[in-house]
């Protein structure tokens, strides 16, 4: 099972995303972005929420396969686990490698998508909604947007719970 959460920049998909997961099992809770050292406005949004609800999040950077955070010895024993900044890790992986890999990438998240659907553990996947702006001028910016765009999609599909964030409301859409 598995929720996905969309939005804008500072939507407040993040957010609600801890907020969701706390709901969706016991503690201790996992919580997996790419780049989390040093991002010192997401460490103060953790501490805020340990505050707010006495939670237990234990925190981790992506690992370069994203289906690798799913592995069953690292989620054993946590109560959800949220997926942040996918957007950012999907743009990650796109810059570092040719176009003609794209495809092999949509067939990675498609695999995600699927072990995601059949997880161990509640999941809420947080991504940016890029469907929204002008399509950028440069072609490795809209090579970027077009591949998080096709994936969004693919693991739209796939979930559970689909649900948009704008300023901080939740739309749920499924």
């Amino acid at each position: 099972m598995f929720t996905f959460v969309s939005g804008g920049l500072r939507s407040g998909k993040s957010d609600y995303a801890l907020r969701r997961a706390s709901e969706l099992g016991p503690p201790p809770w996992l919580y997996i972005a790419p780049e989390v050292e040093g991002d010192d406005d997401l460490k103060a949004r953790l501490a805020r929420h340990r505050r707010d609800q006495d939670a237990i999040w234990r925190v981790k950077d992506a690992p370069p396969r994203l289906e690798d955070a799913l592995d069953p010895t690292l989620v054993e024993g946590h109560g959800g686990m949220v997926l942040d900044r996918f957007s950012q890790w999907l743009s990650g992986r796109v810059a570092s490698r040719p176009a003609t890999d794209d495809r092999a990438l949509l067939d990675e998240v498609q695999h995600l998508a699927d072990r995601l659907y059949h997880g161990m553990i509640p999941v809420v996947l947080v991504t940016t909604e890029v469907g929204l702006g002008f399509l950028p001028a440069s072609v490795p910016d809209r090579r970027i947007v077009d591949v998080v765009g096709i994936a969004n999609q693919i693991l739209a599909e796939r979930a559970e719970s689909v649900v948009f964030m704008v300023s901080g409301v939740a739309q749920r859409l499924r």
